[in-house]
C-alpha cells in the first residue's frame, strides 16, 4: 500500500475549501519561500522541533536518547545536529512537549482511518477532503492513491497547491480532483526564483491546465510587502488570469505567524513583518485598478 510523510491532519476545518473538512497535510515542498510560515513543511523527512521555552530541565530526553545526542546548554536541554537522527525517543517522554515531532510516515489506509471519521460532516456541510501541504503534488502515487480512494467514497477532494508538478502527474491529479486552491507567488520567472527558488514554469503551465480543463480553481495570492504587491505584478497576474475569464483571486497578506517553528528548527526568522493598514489598503487598490475582485482569507 502507497505511504508518505504526513505532518498534520486537522478535522473539522473551514479554511481550506467548502464545508466542514478533513484537512491532510503532506510534509516536503519543492519551494523554499522567503515568507513561509510552516518551514517544517519543507523538508520530505520528519523533522524534531525544539521550543525551549516549554523545556524544565528534567533531563528525560538525555536518558533515553540511544545516539547520546542530547546535550545541555544552559538550563535547556538542546541537541547535537551531527549526532541526533529525528528518531523521536526523546518526544515520546517529554513532559511538557518541549520536543515535538514534525511528520510521520503513514499509509494510505492509516489517513483514511481518520478522514472517513467525519464522512457525516462531509455529506451535511457539502465539505469533503483537503490535501495541503508542503506541496501535496509532490507525494507522487500517495497522493493520487488518497485522492482516488475519496473519490471511491464519494467525498469532495480539494488540492492546495504552488503548482510545481511536472505536467502528466498534475493531470493524473487534476482527473481525481473537485477544487484546486492555486498559490500565484510572483509572474515574473526570475523573482519568482529570488522569492522561491524557481521559476515559475512549470507553475504557469499547470494554471492553464487546470483553467482550461473547467475544473473548479480559487487563485490564492500570498500577498508580501514590496516583494510581489508591485504595480507590474498585479497587472500581470490579470492579464494571465483575464485570458480564461478569471477575475476572483483570493488575497493571503503577510503575517508573522510561525516564527517560533524557525526557533524550534534553529534556522534564521524571515525578515517579513504584517502589513500596515494603509499599505495593504493601497495594495488592494492596485487590484481593483486591474479588474480583480479579491477576497481577504
Amino acid at each position: 500500500m502507497e505511504s508518505g510523510i504526513v505532518y498534520n491532519i486537522q478535522r473539522m476545518s473551514t479554511k481550506d475549501g467548502p464545508g466542514l473538512r478533513t484537512t491532510v497535510f503532506l510534509k516536503g515542498c519543492p519551494l523554499h519561500c522567503l515568507w513561509c510560515s510552516n518551514p517544517e513543511s519543507q523538508s520530505f523527512h520528519p523533522q524534531l522541533l525544539l521550543f525551549d521555552n516549554l523545556c524544565r530541565s528534567c533531563g528525560a530526553c538525555a536518558r533515553v536518547c540511544p545516539h547520546d545526542a542530547v546535550i545541555k546548554v544552559g538550563d535547556v536541554y538542546n541537541r547535537d545536529r551531527v549526532l541526533c537522527r529525528d528518531c523521536g525517543a526523546c518526544v515520546e517522554v517529554c513532559p511538557t512537549k518541549a520536543r515535538v515531532m514534525s511528520g510521520s510516515r503513514m499509509t494510505v489506509g492509516d489517513v483514511m482511518t481518520v478522514v472517513d471519521r467525519d464522512s457525516l460532516f462531509y455529506a451535511n456541510s457539502e465539505g469533503g477532503v483537503t490535501f495541503g501541504g508542503g506541496e501535496p503534488t509532490a507525494a507522487g502515487d500517495f497522493l493520487i492513491a488518497l485522492l482516488q480512494d475519496c473519490a471511491n467514497k464519494g467525498y469532495h477532494t480539494c488540492v492546495d497547491t504552488c503548482g510545481v508538478c511536472l505536467p502528466d502527474q498534475f493531470r493524473k491529479v487534476m482527473a481525481l480532483t473537485d477544487l484546486f486552491l492555486f498559490d500565484c507567488k510572483h509572474m515574473d520567472p526570475e523573482e519568482h526564483r529570488r522569492l522561491t527558488g524557481l521559476d515559475n514554469a512549470l507553475v504557469l503551465e499547470n494554471l492553464r491546465q487546470v483553467l482550461e480543463s473547467g475544473r473548479e480553481v480559487h487563485i490564492r495570492v500570498p500577498l508580501m510587502p514590496r516583494l510581489n504587491d508591485s504595480e507590474e505584478n498585479i497587472r500581470a497576474l490579470s492579464e494571465f488570469l483575464r485570458r480564461y475569464g478569471k477575475t476572483d483571486v483570493d488575497v493571503l497578506p503577510c503575517h508573522a505567524f510561525g516564527g517560533s517553528k524557525y526557533d524550534a528548527l534553529r534556522l534564521p526568522r524571515p525578515a517579513m513583518t504584517a502589513y500596515p493598514a494603509d499599505e495593504l489598503k493601497k495594495a488592494l487598490e492596485r487590484f481593483a485598478r486591474h479588474g480583480l475582485n479579491v477576497t481577504i482569507v
